[in-house]
């Protein structure tokens, strides 16, 4: 049994995921597998691809999915094939830490009972404006500890310290759950379930209400091929709830956790100043004119029809036509903002290779090596 199994599907729009496979299978004895689940025949002229599942047994490809299938079932199935004790699910574009079976070896040996592993991913647009100045923050921390579930759920559901998504870094995608752990949230999963066009936040959710001990890395371990959310006409499947994937990232994930909720016999609480800011933001980041207005309006429509209906008067996001400067650079308390195109960088398999570079080595972060400041010590008393 392999200690991790990293699922890889490849959605309608993306390209097959040559080069993330190569790197992660470019050692020899990495204790992984990797599954990749084709949409149709997305991955069907990538022969190097089909050659190297050929010579390499830790690589599978699963049969084509069939045509319009939901990427929440894609998802759904690709992890029905996993054999691993850990388990993430990343897209082609992403790259993800080669050496993660180590890090959840160690987080066995040193944290045992935990079921969830998260940490913060680098969000790289590769459409961003190279004139715009941009700054990505990247922890000058690389422990791993215990988390405490309630500020979590209080991150998702609430929305606390939120931006448009909330600011919780579990779940399944760029984050590492127990098998054990896919198995009971697959057996909690109910008629509402999986109904949505961004699955990874559902299963952030379900992690969230499931698992048992989760743990954080303060080390980033992987950077998203982020894409902004294009709104899709997707009605709630509960009657009368205002906020559906057809508004925006915010309503969707509304929608998420409303389901969820219903499904486990509770009402929706996250209604309030925080959710409030999230949908403003949503709005704040969509910079073409008509879609802002478009976005606005739907908010407010179903901000009048949630509760009182006092928030939809004053809903008024100003309108932002490009992304604001980010000019920060150089080191801030326990973070160092580096240039968004580091090393040259426009992909996130460019920048985490950039990055690499200025991270904590993996071997550092499990003890397996003396971190510098402990090296010299070492030196120092020898």
């Amino acid at each position: 049994m392999p200690k991790l199994s990293i699922c890889i599907p490849v959605e309608p729009g993306y390209a097959p995921p040559i080069h993330l496979v190569e790197r992660l299978l470019a050692k020899p004895d990495a204790d992984i597998e990797i599954i990749v689940a084709p949409y149709l025949d997305s991955c069907r002229a990538a022969t190097d691809l089909y050659e190297r599942a050929d010579r390499d047994r830790r690589l599978v490809i699963l049969p084509d999915a069939p045509e319009n299938i939901s990427a929440a079932n894609l998802w759904i199935g690709i992890v029905a094939a996993v054999t691993g004790e850990w388990l993430t699910l990343v897209r082609p574009g992403d790259m993800i830490e080669p050496d993660l079976a180590d890090v959840l070896a160690y987080v066995d040996r040193e944290l045992p009972g935990t079921d969830a592993l998260g940490w913060n991913s680098f969000q790289i647009d590769a459409s961003h404006p190279r004139d715009i100045p941009a700054s990505i923050a990247i922890p000058r921390q690389h422990h791993i500890t215990a988390m405490d579930k309630t500020p979590m759920l209080q991150a998702f559901f609430l929305w606390a310290g939120a931006l448009d998504t909330p600011s919780m870094p579990f779940g399944l995608f760029h984050g590492a759950i127990r098998r054990t752990l896919l198995e009971t949230i697959l057996a909690n999963s109910g008629p509402l379930s999986w109904l949505t066009p961004l699955p990874q936040y559902e299963w952030s959710a379900r992690v969230l209400m499931f698992c048992e001990q989760m743990a954080l890395s303060y080390r980033p371990l992987s950077a998203v091929d982020f894409r902004p959310y294009r709104p899709l006409a997707i009605p709630s499947p509960l009657e009368g709830f205002p906020f559906n994937a057809g508004i925006g990232v915010t309503a969707a994930i509304a929608d998420i956790q409303a389901r969820l909720l219903t499904d486990l016999g509770s009402p929706w609480n996250g209604f309030g100043d925080n959710f409030i800011r999230a949908c403003l933001i949503d709005c704040m980041k969509t910079h073409d004119r008509a879609a802002f207005d478009a976005k606005v309006a739907a908010y407010r429509e179903a901000l009048a029809r949630c509760g009182d209906g006092r928030y939809a008067p004053g809903f008024a996001p100003e309108y932002c036509p490009a992304p604001s400067p980010d000019r920060r650079r150089g080191i801030y308390g326990q973070v160092l903002h580096a240039d968004r195109f580091l090393g040259n960088a426009v992909t996130a398999q460019d920048f985490y290779a950039a990055a690499s570079g200025i991270l904590s080595a993996i071997k550092v972060v499990t003890g397996k090596a003396l971190a510098p400041r402990e090296e010299q010590a070492f030196l120092d008393a020898s």
